[in-house]
């Protein structure tokens, strides 16, 4: 499934520094972003590259680097319990 389809109960794999994974589920959507964990304190996503936007950190595609990106996204498989995602 592409980035552009995610919607809230997807489940996004999220690759800290390209190499850790991290199942995270997906709150909110809007034109521009994917949003996964709680409103206002978890993850902010490009919804074309999925990179991570942290404008704190200077991370994004408007500063030319991120420390994380998504590199799938997925619906739960609604017949057994999916992952204990945030």
């Amino acid at each position: 499934m592409k980035l552009s389809e995610a919607a809230p109960g997807d489940i996004v794999t999220r690759l800290l520094a390209g190499t850790i994974p991290m199942d995270l589920r997906v709150t909110a959507v809007d034109a521009r972003f994917i949003y996964c964990g709680p409103v206002g304190s978890g993850w902010k996503f490009d919804r074309s590259s999925g990179a991570e936007v942290d404008e704190e950190l200077g991370w994004g595609p408007q500063f030319g680097t991120t420390g994380s990106y998504l590199s799938a996204v997925r619906r739960p498989d609604k017949a057994k319990p999916g992952p204990r995602a945030s």
